[in-house]
């Protein structure tokens, strides 16, 4: 009984939180914060094994990477409609006002999070394969050049090679260069 009335405790205290967080949230707005929130569980879900605070299960990477994959890339972009700035929404006008390259790490959180997926039977911290693609967070990214001067931009089995840590990183990166461009800062 006592374990019945803790667990219905700690849902209605969930259900509070969720239903606070979208004070005034409809539509598109309210499916946004939806999938902003389901990625930001995912992320959060997998940090303590990323940071060798938890035993690694693969499995658990491949389901938090599908949720993200799942809100990312063009599913993402389409619930910007113009005109749905503004509270309760955390999207600054930037979003529209340069959608190219919000568009761009939208699509690259996608292709970072099926990468994530396939990455999930690498270890963290594991050495990459022989003959593997070497390069660091910053040249995955684009911060990197060639020698022609065009920027490095992998794909998600060329990404899927690295240890799952790594590619973890690139998936908050991508995250945390969205938010500092086109999210209100807010407390979550």
């Amino acid at each position: 009984m006592k374990k019945i009335l803790i667990s219905a405790t700690v849902i209605s205290v969930v259900a509070v939180a969720v239903a606070t967080a979208h004070t005034g949230a409809t539509g598109v707005v309210r499916e946004r914060m939806d999938g902003m929130m389901a990625m930001r569980d995912a992320v959060r879900a997998l940090t303590p094994m990323m940071q060798g605070q938890a035993e690694y299960d693969s499995q658990a990477v491949v389901a938090a990477a599908a949720i993200i994959e799942s809100h990312a890339g063009e599913t993402m972009t389409t619930l910007f409609e113009e005109g749905t700035g503004g509270p309760p929404s955390a999207a600054t006008p930037a979003v529209w006002e340069d959608w190219e390259a919000f568009a761009a790490i939208a699509m690259r959180l996608e292709t970072v999070a099926e990468a994530l997926g396939q990455a999930a039977v690498n270890a963290p911290g594991s050495a990459m394969p022989e003959g593997s693609m070497q390069a660091d967070a910053g040249a995955m990214m684009g911060g990197a050049s060639s020698m022609m001067g065009d920027s490095v931009e992998p794909d998600a089995e060329m990404m899927a090679q690295m240890p799952v840590d790594r590619v973890f990183a690139l998936a908050a990166q991508t995250c945390s260069s969205c938010h500092t461009s086109y999210r209100v800062e807010q407390e979550d």
